[in-house]
């Protein structure tokens, strides 16, 4: 996913720079449901200079230049909290839609999530994201339906948006992704096998695979800055808009 401040820019694909560390597993046909458990990570010591950090899962093609579905937990996003929503940044077109509900979720909480895609008919995916605190549900259907032919053969795990400071990353340390259960073409996948990757990683974060159902993130709060000052990364990553502000019916297009 990258940022999206209402600018065009040329289109590009995923992974981009904004993630810091990832699990990956390339099925060898359509990911028709993806669903997972988390708990909601601890307070970061600090308000400031978070850059959105966000746990999210999600699908998209091989190449990743299609539509990546993702349901979201960030820190940031409307304030010194946290927020649940659904989202699907388009690179077929450079568009960012986001669900109109989002909802404040608290520490602790356990989150509920899915990805189910709704056959070659309709050819759409839905989205569902729970509070089980709140006893909240998100659904959000997405259409790829005239946007690309490429299917959805990749899942991905998904730590993004480097600090500039590590200590605005919740203070535990550690978030995982349980429960974890993979369905391609309609079949379950027993054993799906995840590959950790690391993309620009920051405070010495890592995806770690705990099993085929289990992902845990790390990272490091006591780690030096992250990102310099005036850097590259800085600038890729700087802004106030990390997944945008848009809804499905009215996207925002990437910078």
């Amino acid at each position: 996913m990258a940022l999206a401040l209402g600018l065009v820019a040329p289109l590009a694909n995923d992974p981009a720079g904004s993630w810091l560390s990832y699990a990956r597993y390339d099925a060898p046909g359509t990911i028709t449901a993806l669903n997972t458990t988390w708990k909601v990570p601890s307070l970061p010591a600090t308000s400031f200079g978070s850059n959105a950090p966000g746990w999210w899962f999600g699908v998209m093609d091989k190449d990743g230049d299609g539509a990546l579905v993702q349901p979201i937990l960030a820190y940031g996003y409307q304030g010194s909290h946290y927020t649940i929503f659904n989202g699907v940044f388009d690179w077929t077109d450079g568009s960012w839609h986001t669900s109109p509900e989002k909802y404040t979720v608290q520490p602790g909480d356990k989150i509920t999530s899915s990805v189910v895609y709704n056959g070659a008919a309709a050819n759409s995916f839905t989205m569902r994201i729970s509070s089980e605190a709140l006893g909240k549900t998100i659904t959000t259907d997405y259409s790829i339906e005239g946007r690309q032919t490429e299917k959805e053969t990749s899942a991905v795990f998904v730590l993004e948006h480097q600090p500039d400071r590590c200590k605005a990353y919740p203070t535990d340390g550690e978030m995982s992704f349980e429960n974890i259960y993979v369905e391609v073409d309609g079949k379950a996948v027993t054993n799906p096998t995840w590959t950790a990757l690391q993309e620009e990683p920051a405070c010495n974060s890592k995806a770690v695979v705990i099993d085929p159902a289990t992902i845990k993130f790390e990272w490091d709060v006591s780690a030096s800055q992250a990102v310099e000052e005036g850097s590259t990364l800085a600038k890729a990553t700087g802004g106030l808009s990390k997944w945008g502000f848009g809804s499905l019916s009215k996207p925002h297009l990437d910078a």
